[in-house]
């Protein structure tokens, strides 16, 4: 009897300590809706962007995920010299899949500011002109990166929104013949629901 009752009592602290470890653990779900913006080039690019986060958070409030965004933009006119002079929009269009790691502070608060780095593969398609004026579309696939910034809101234990802003680089790339180079920093900012379980 004395040795059953050593058995449960082990049982009960190794259930108590595994369920306040996994009290600890978190999944986040978030999918939300923007704009990107190109301050920084002369193209002066914007548009909509979509952004979905999948991820696990450990008990310090950092967290693993996967992430996908899509963005398309348009921008400055421009004179296409093959189209005797015509203006032609600007695009800086881009597809990005990869992972992220985000810092989670306060998170026993309603509000959590966050922040973030992404490591991704961008697949970008660019309508720019060339060195004799003449516009060109070109599909070009980079690795790129992002450092973001985001506070979550909840209205619940487990729903929330998300405001978040991003400054990434080398989702686009110029490539020209004299020109193989990442374009100017492109800013999303986005917002949507988020859920934790």
């Amino acid at each position: 009897m004395e040795k059953r009752s050593k058995w449960v009592a082990l049982a009960g602290v190794l259930c108590v300590g595994t369920q306040a470890m996994a009290e600890g653990w978190h999944g986040y779900a978030s999918l939300g809706a923007g704009i990107s913006l190109d301050h920084l080039s002369d193209f002066r690019a914007k548009g909509p962007a979509l952004h979905g986060y999948l991820g696990v958070e450990a008990p310090p409030g950092l967290s693993l995920g996967l992430l996908a965004e899509v963005s398309e933009t348009w921008g400055t006119e421009l004179r296409d010299a093959a189209k005797e002079n015509r203006l032609e929009r600007t695009q800086l269009d881009y597809k990005a899949v990869g992972i992220e790691a985000r810092l989670r502070f306060f998170q026993d608060k309603p509000i959590n500011p966050w922040v973030g780095a992404r490591l991704s593969k961008s697949w970008g398609s660019t309508l720019t002109p060339d060195e004799l004026g003449n516009f060109l579309r070109r599909e070009v696939d980079t690795t790129s990166m992002a450092f973001r910034v985001g506070v979550d809101g909840w209205l619940s234990d487990r729903w929330g929104i998300s405001v978040a802003t991003a400054f990434q680089f080398c989702d686009v790339k110029l490539n020209q013949d004299s020109i193989n180079e990442c374009a100017k920093l492109i800013q999303s900012v986005i917002v949507g629901p988020v859920v934790r379980f």
